[in-house]
């Protein structure tokens, strides 16, 4: 990182004309002061570099640059540059006074971030960089190093500097942002500032960087490692952040507004059903009977709950607490008062599932709205004894006529396709993901038009109402499956008549 120079050489004011204040943080190329600016009486942030330093001739262009390509772009989330200037002894890039910190460095306190926190960060600086990709720019080389923080706001910095070569430990994490490309030596290109914008929304979410670095090889990391589930966002965002990694450029979303289109929308589906009731459903059976058995509880504890609040409320200017100690053992008490009301005189039944003998009949389903619109329908009352039901008479099977023997009747067999991948390594993740849902998942490589395609595949299922429900089970995991009906192989004759004696 070039220097600006030790704090207490600095000189008082540079160019007479702007006014050193505190020091605001340390950028690639340079660190940033809070200054004055005595000729406008405005602050601005000062970005200094030596005439001295190693680096000066290849900081003096980058200054040139930025402050060109700063007449070009505008816009709130990145870091407005104003002027480039020289003295005697400094580079100076006069720029916004935003007093953030590089998001490097708050990465470097925290494991990993809140999903709101996630997609806040990703969806500014996308809309940073889709500003500069509509006028065929790309960042030169977009980290979190040039990301910048304070608060909620972000702001994207140095988009015309170039990546450096730091011997810093912290700063060797910053090659695993390159996309493969630019390390085999082409530009940096808006497809290249996708990949890395997927690198920093792993790097958010899951607390460590999708692929393991190799300090010691050319090539920073490996690509042929999976990368790290995230199992706290819900799957269509680790989808999205799947196709910012993929190897070829065409493969990524071509820009950033791409991105941020497709980011929108998942936005939009998540406020019409929020992540955590798609969380519950993927638990499968035992959440759907942990949440009805806390609803009959709750039902079961009114009258019970509202008769020790009457005694409580009767009884309180008497027991009004005078330490905090004596607070919480009250708290603990009534606690365990509360459970043992609810343990003795809830009714067993309410904390049992129905019995295994109850015909299908007898189990109530849930209120639904009639298909549509109008109000939901009333649910009906659980019966305290199973009325006796008539058996039906059960038909005898038709005798087949003497000499002929029937085949048994052959069931239907579908193929559910859950999704479908350019590249082998999500459509891994995404099997391992099914399976840890108890379905039925694997792989599967075919070629369409002369390009392999990875299909994530569950079943084969037994009956078209089953293939049915495993399509309903994946669309709630968000996904879009496809069914279809396996061919049968060539049916032997339908009967077989034996020979004659």
């Amino acid at each position: 990182m070039t220097d600006s120079g030790p704090e207490e050489f600095l000189p008082r004011t540079v160019a007479d004309r702007y006014q050193i204040g505190s020091r605001l943080r340390e950028e690639p190329w340079g660190g940033v002061w809070l200054s004055r600016d005595l000729v406008l009486d405005e602050e601005v942030g000062l970005k200094l570099c030596l005439k001295e330093a190693p680096e000066a001739d290849a900081a003096r262009q980058g200054f040139r640059q930025e402050a060109r390509l700063a007449l070009k772009l505008r816009h709130p989330h990145l870091l407005g540059v104003f002027h480039f200037g020289q003295d005697e002894d400094f580079l100076y890039l006069v720029q916004e006074a935003f007093a953030g910190e590089s998001l490097m460095e708050k990465l470097a306190r925290h494991q990993h971030f809140s999903l709101p926190q996630v997609l806040g960060i990703l969806e500014q600086a996308a809309q940073a960089l889709a500003q500069a990709h509509e006028q065929g720019l790309a960042h030169q080389s977009f980290n979190p190093l040039q990301v910048l923080v304070l608060g909620e706001e972000v702001r994207v910095a140095n988009f015309t500097f170039p990546a450096l070569e730091d011997e810093e430990v912290w700063h060797l994490e910053l090659k695993a942002y390159l996309p493969p490309e630019v390390l085999r030596g082409e530009a940096p290109t808006p497809a290249g500032n996708i990949f890395s914008l997927g690198v920093l929304g792993f790097r958010l979410a899951a607390g460590s960087l999708p692929y393991p670095l190799t300090f010691d090889e050319p090539f920073p990391y490996r690509l042929e490692t999976p990368p790290v589930d995230l199992e706290e966002v819900p799957l269509s965002l680790q989808n999205l952040l799947l196709r910012c990694l993929s190897l070829e450029p065409e493969d990524r979303f071509p820009d950033a507004r791409a991105f941020l289109n497709q980011l929108r929308q998942l936005r939009e589906q998540w406020r019409q059903e929020p992540w955590e009731a798609g969380k519950l459903r993927a638990l499968g059976p035992a959440a759907a009977r942990a949440s009805e058995l806390w609803g009959r509880l709750r039902e079961g504890l009114g009258p019970q709950a509202q008769r020790l609040r009457e005694e409580l409320a009767s009884l309180w200017p008497r027991l009004r607490p005078q330490t905090p100690r004596l607070w919480w053992g009250l708290g603990l008490a009534a606690l365990m008062v509360l459970l043992l009301v609810v343990y003795y005189r809830l009714p067993r039944e309410t904390l049992q599932p129905p019995p295994a003998g109850v015909p299908p009949a007898m189990v109530v389903p849930p209120a639904t709205a009639p298909v549509g619109g109008g109000p939901p329908l009333l649910e009906a009352q659980e019966p305290t004894e199973a009325p006796q039901v008539a058996k039906p008479p059960v038909a005898k099977p038709p005798v087949p006529p003497p000499g002929e023997v029937k085949a048994p009747p052959r069931e239907e067999r579908y193929l559910i396709i859950a999704a479908t991948y350019a590249n082998p390594e999500p459509a891994r993740i995404m099997s391992r993901h099914l399976q840890n849902l108890d379905f039925q998942a694997h792989v599967v490589k075919k070629t369409v038009g002369g390009k392999a395609q990875y299909q994530v595949q569950v079943g084969p299922v037994t009956g078209s109402k089953p293939a049915e429900e495993v399509a309903r089970r994946l669309q709630a995991e968000r996904l879009n499956p496809t069914v279809q009906k396996l061919t049968p192989p060539p049916a032997r004759p339908s009967s077989i008549r034996r020979p004659a004696a």
